[in-house]
């Protein structure tokens, strides 16, 4: 009979990694009341879609898409849920006007920022750090900036932007300067990168402006040149020098012009999305890094509604770019469909039917978060679920190895016996 078993084991299981698209999708909408959200994914292709978590909002993703960081912004709460267990990992609550939140590169701590109070260019900005393994949170910046999103982390993740309000000689205009602040999540250690002269706050005050950190050494913003004019510029990581990157000529602002680099997780691609103003809303451009250059995407606007883009994702092999966008038709403000851009065949394939009158089949919330669907239970990461990987969980087990998260099924913090009896459980059910 062992031998058997032995023989079903290895032979069973060969699961090809899937990709998904991660979203915050919109299930109800009524008006003057808000709306309904669930934690969703679709395939790339839009095939498949399966809801993940009903009624609830995510704001991050763990890299290896099983967390999922989960906030409820009217109660104030942020907990950690478990895709695989369905288990709520951490919690922490009392979070007054919480604004977002995000996890870092260590397991136990998470970074969220809340509204301070009201001032000159609408409310400050405080950021924290959130240690779930002594429960104790530590702020990290305050002050900031509510123009800009002060939770851009550097490629290692070891490291977080904040831009803080300086003091100005004219605090009645629109302009001010920004001190753009370099914070160590660690240490809590902050020092001054450089300053961004006379800001001005108009036409964006209640919309964030996004950095984009590169893995090249490059900090990458939109902000106005000495024409008045937005362009996009480069700031070195470790002089503060800023660099001038594009030339654009300027319509003005208009009433809904977001200029700014849309958000992501990411900071590896050799390309990223940004958005500059047109005669009348905002259009979408590709910026490329290496060859420092632009091209231009598309108005996704028509003249029924206004389109906003804010968030991008790239695909794992960078070749595809989805991108969120909201939609305002006058009477409401709601998410569009994710819109998915190839840069090989310049196509552009939008998740489900879309319709201003309607909505859309696939109404998608920021964040996008793009993962492979690795294997569960590849211990040995071999692309194989088989009794290879209970042997390396064995011997994990017995010989007292290193933790691995890989043989830590039931996320618990330790790799024991019941990881092994989870990882049968998933080879017999294949």
């Amino acid at each position: 009979m062992k031998k058997i078993l032995l023989t079903i084991i290895i032979t069973i299981g060969f699961m090809q990694a899937d990709e998904w698209i991660y979203f915050n999708n919109m299930t109800d909408y009524e008006w003057g009341v808000g709306a309904d959200y669930s934690v969703t994914r679709i395939s790339p292709d839009g095939s498949v879609s399966e809801i993940i978590l009903e009624d609830a909002q995510y704001s991050d993703i763990s890299d290896d898409g099983q967390k999922l960081l989960i906030t409820d912004y009217i109660l104030g709460e942020v907990y950690i849920y478990n895709t695989l267990t369905m288990d709520t990992l951490n919690f922490i609550d009392n979070i007054f006007s919480l604004s977002k939140a995000k996890f870092t590169n260590e397991e136990n701590i998470i970074i969220y920022s809340v509204s301070d109070e009201y001032a000159i260019g609408g409310a400050h900005k405080k950021l924290y750090k959130h240690s779930f393994t002594n429960n104790l949170s530590t702020l990290l910046g305050d002050q900031l900036s509510p123009v800009f999103d002060n939770m851009t982390f550097s490629p290692d993740g070891h490291q977080v932007i904040n831009f803080k309000l300086t003091q100005d000689e004219n605090t009645e205009d629109s302009f001010m300067n920004i001190d753009i602040i370099i914070t160590n999540i660690e240490s809590s250690e902050s020092t001054l990168l450089t300053t961004i002269p006379y800001y001005d706050f108009s036409g964006s005050i209640f919309f964030s402006n996004n950095a984009y950190w590169s893995d090249n050494g490059s900090i990458y913003l939109s902000f106005l040149d000495d024409n008045e004019c937005i362009q996009l510029f480069a700031i070195d990581e470790v002089t503060g020098y800023i660099t001038q990157l594009t030339d654009n000529p300027c319509p003005g602002m208009t009433a809904y012009c977001i200029p700014s680099i849309l958000e992501t997780k990411g900071s590896n691609s050799d390309r990223f999305v940004y958005t500059n103003c047109n005669a009348w809303s905002s259009e979408q451009w590709i910026y490329d890094i290496a060859l420092n250059n632009s091209s231009y995407l598309g108005y996704w606007g028509s003249e029924n509604y206004v389109s906003l883009s804010f968030y991008q994702e790239w695909s794992p092999d960078h070749t595809k770019v989805a991108i969120t966008e909201q939609i305002y038709s006058g009477w409401a403000i709601v998410p569009g469909p994710i819109r998915i851009y190839n840069i090989i065949d310049e196509s552009i394939n939008i998740l489900g039917d879309f319709d201003i009158s309607g909505g859309s089949e696939y109404s998608a919330s920021s964040p996008l978060n793009w993962v492979e669907d690795g294997l569960v239970g590849d211990v040995n990461n071999d692309a194989l679920v088989n009794v290879l990987d209970i042997v390396s969980m064995v011997n994990i087990v017995l010989n007292g190895g290193d933790y691995d998260p890989l043989a830590d099924l039931n996320v618990d913090g330790i790799v024991n016996v019941l990881d092994v009896v989870q990882l049968v459980n998933i080879i017999l059910e294949q």
